[in-house]
């Protein structure tokens, strides 16, 4: 069997966004809720509508167009012609502007320019980098396009979550912590120990654990993801 590759992972989501049958939740329309609070704790701190935010992974857009309703300027960007297809698709539908997405691909560099935006969102999307070189590319772009005192959130995949640790025992990558989901896709869980490893150049704000339920497969799967603010030094 040859080796899993970068394309085969882009591939495998595009086919996903294009005929959603298994991931049905990337086809939702609501902002996440990792999101919403992040952009309360923005809120608090005095960030001001009209700030410019980026999101890595966007998908179709949910997180982007409910931000821009929220008066925020944003980008978004993914690697699936599909998605971001139909994320200008949805954009159009909602009548928002303040938008803009692009196809791009975060482990290699992105179009925007250093000290950019205002905040950055990472929404489970290094989940699906299934390289650890890819992933420190991200976290690298990430910081670069901030703006100095940006503010970024993480909100990620634990070791503690019910479904991806059955995962991890039934069908697990060569790679720590991570597996191959039944669709084919690489899939990654966090612990703390990488999590500070990979994300050392910021300074955490909050660092907090989010307890929910989620269903797969018909299933109700207890979680208990990573929420991290950070925030360039």
């Amino acid at each position: 069997m040859s080796a899993f590759t970068h394309a085969d992972q882009q591939r495998i989501w595009d086919e996903e966004h294009a005929r959603p049958q298994v991931l049905l939740q990337m086809d939702a329309r609501e902002a996440s809720s990792g999101v919403t609070k992040f952009i309360e704790f923005l809120q608090r701190v005095g960030v001001p509508q009209g700030a410019r935010g980026i999101e890595m992974g966007c998908g179709k857009g949910r997180n982007v167009i409910w931000l821009a309703r929220k008066g925020f300027e944003m980008s978004g960007f993914d690697f699936s012609p599909s998605a971001i297809a139909e994320a200008r698709r949805r954009v159009q539908e909602a009548g928002v502007d303040k938008t803009q997405f692009v196809v791009a691909d975060a482990t290699q560099l992105w179009p925007y320019e250093s000290n950019s935006f205002d905040f950055a969102i990472n929404c489970f999307a290094t989940t699906d980098i299934e390289s650890a070189k890819g992933r420190a590319f991200a976290v690298s772009e990430l910081y670069r396009v901030l703006k100095p005192g940006g503010h970024l959130l993480a909100y990620l995949l634990s070791t503690d979550d019910e479904f991806h640790k059955e995962m991890i025992t039934r069908f697990p990558s060569e790679q720590r912590n991570a597996f191959h989901h039944p669709t084919g896709k690489f899939e990654k869980t966090f612990d703390e120990e990488e999590l500070r490893a990979v994300y050392r150049d910021f300074e955490i704000v909050r660092w907090e654990r989010v307890e929910k339920t989620t269903v797969f497969g018909h299933k109700t799967y207890a979680c208990k993801h990573f929420w991290l603010v950070l925030q360039k030094k």
